[in-house]
């Protein structure tokens, strides 16, 4: 794995705790929106793997990964969804002062980025025993 990959991976852990610690303490929206730049960083990272070069845009990165992997790839299947899910949460978290954002969405958002990257980790290694049961738990978030 590439520096750049372990270091988008890290940053991405680091913003699931940040939201886990957000919806604890009911901050709902502000959890949802550091699980969704969790996902953000944690599709950089698999794209790094076939690119040097990452687009600066969210909807790029998304259309990327999901040209690269989510469309092409049955395991990252539903992490396009997850992904493009998260980008419209965030925007609407970030920007619709007058939206409320509850309890079971921020847990639903940081499951999804929990399990992109538990996936994530598992296939850059290519320790891909545990990567069958990570798609299983994956589609249970849903």
């Amino acid at each position: 794995m590439k520096s750049e990959q372990q270091q988008r991976l890290l940053h991405a852990k680091e913003n699931i705790k940040a939201a886990q610690l957000l919806a604890h303490s009911h901050f709902y929206k502000i959890s949802i929106s550091r699980s969704y730049y969790a996902m953000l960083y944690v599709a950089e990272a698999l794209l790094l793997d076939q690119a040097t070069v990452i687009p600066t845009q969210h909807e790029a990165v998304n259309s990327l990964f999901r040209e690269q992997f989510s469309d092409t790839r049955p395991l990252f299947q539903p992490y396009g969804s997850y992904l493009n899910d998260g980008l419209e949460a965030r925007l609407r978290a970030d920007y619709q002062h007058m939206e409320r954002a509850t309890l079971a969405e921020a847990k639903q958002h940081i499951k999804r980025a929990q399990a992109f990257l538990d996936l994530t980790r598992h296939y850059l290694t290519m320790d891909l025993a545990p990567v069958q049961s990570a798609e299983v738990v994956a589609g249970q978030v849903i």
